[in-house]
């Protein structure tokens, strides 16, 4: 009974892991917390000589997408799917905080483009680091907040 039992849950547990494999390889994962929020940020470009100077746009989480209109402007990075990698809730000095980890990623030609942000309730902290051929080219820190809506 017990080996029926254990063969059963490894039997569910490998196809719930096939369903969830399959299902982020499709693309983006879109979160419903960050589904249209629009956040206000500052790029600084990072090289060898330090930061660089701060560069204001804004990031928009759309359709499963991370939409840039610097990153689109200024490295040819299109919209890049992405996927929630932690979405979580704790208190911190008796505040409720929500945080929430994407990473998500942008291919053309042999350009690769990869996102990695953290949203803690109303603030975002991330970087995107452009590659080409495996070999990093230019990488961007940024960090806002949450676009007040009017």
């Amino acid at each position: 009974m017990k080996n029926t039992l254990k063969l059963t849950a490894g039997i569910l547990g490998m196809a719930l892991f096939t369903v969830t494999t399959a299902s982020a390889q499709k693309g983006g994962t879109k979160s419903k917390v960050l589904e249209g929020k629009k956040y206000n940020v500052q790029f600084y470009e990072m090289k060898t000589a330090g930061r660089g100077k701060a560069q204001p746009s804004e990031i928009q989480f759309k359709g499963a997408k991370i939409l840039c209109d610097l990153t689109e402007d200024k490295m040819s990075c299109g919209p890049a799917g992405y996927k929630v990698m932690l979405d979580s809730t704790y208190t911190e000095d008796e505040t409720p905080m929500h945080m929430i980890t994407v990473e998500g990623e942008y291919t053309e030609e042999k350009n690769e483009f990869k996102w990695e942000a953290t949203v803690i309730n109303y603030d975002i902290d991330g970087t995107i680091t452009q590659s080409k051929n495996g070999v990093e080219k230019k990488k961007f820190e940024f960090s806002g907040s949450e676009k007040v809506k009017k």
